[in-house]
């Protein structure tokens, strides 16, 4: 673990070389279950109606940092991507070539609303942490059952063999119309999980999180709406060149 005098001088800040190669292996698994009363469920059910959604997607990004600017690391690279649609017994696949700019505070440039697995560690603290100290980001954010706002709490954990653990908390609101779902709106995003920091090579390492996802009305007794669940897993490395 630290040691006391290092105690509030943990930076955590992206540091990426110029010709430094990122590589990024990220898994999600997004299910939806249907919420009806169960005579309902049951019908849909009989009928062939999926109501418990399964969305499986797989990503490995290879990019190269080829651009340093004041402080903005440029890369370009590749993405490959394969979904697979469980219940539907359908999966596809993509790779495509993409360009990023990053700050050292793992904000993409220009800023855009954020898929809600990207959200957890974007907008790193500017300035030194103690151990123990937090936190807390706002962002605009996108969820499968529509967009909204999350806010995210950060505890700095600790530190052992130069890795900063990083605990997370968030909840927020699903706001956003785009799938026509007036009666069920305001929804709620709740994430958990950890993020680990390589402290002396400057990049995010390793994160899990849960979020829960929820768009749901009781009315008259009766619960109807869509209830979502996402785990997700991702893994970074980054190869600095040869000096």
């Amino acid at each position: 673990m630290t040691h006391a005098a290092a105690a509030c001088t943990i930076l955590l800040a992206l540091n990426l070389h110029l010709g430094t190669q990122v590589s990024e292996h990220a898994s999600y698994d997004d299910r939806i279950a249907w919420v009806l009363p169960p005579d309902k469920l049951a019908a849909f059910a009989r009928s062939g109606v999926v109501i418990d959604e399964d969305v499986r997607t797989t990503i490995v990004a290879h990019a190269t940092a080829d651009s340093l600017s004041h402080g903005l690391a440029g890369l370009h690279g590749t993405i490959f991507k394969q979904t697979t649609d469980v219940p539907r017994h359908r999966t596809q696949a993509t790779l495509d070539d993409f360009t990023t700019t990053l700050t050292p505070h793992n904000e993409p440039l220009p800023a855009e609303k954020l898929d809600i697995e990207e959200a957890p560690m974007i907008a790193l603290p500017q300035s030194h942490l103690c151990t123990g100290e937090t936190w807390e980001t706002r962002l605009p954010v996108i969820t499968t059952l529509g967009s909204g706002t999350a806010t995210i709490r950060h505890t700095l954990a600790g530190v052992r063999d130069g890795i900063a653990q990083i605990d997370v908390q968030g909840s927020g609101v699903i706001s956003g119309m785009e799938y026509n779902l007036p009666r069920l709106l305001p929804g709620s995003i709740a994430i958990r999980g950890t993020a680990w920091f390589d402290l002396a090579r400057g990049f995010l390492r390793e994160e899990s999180f849960v979020i829960d996802d929820r768009l749901l009305r009781t009315v008259k007794g009766k619960t109807i709406g869509f209830k979502e669940t996402e785990t997700v897993d991702e893994s970074e490395s980054a190869v600095r060149p040869a000096p």
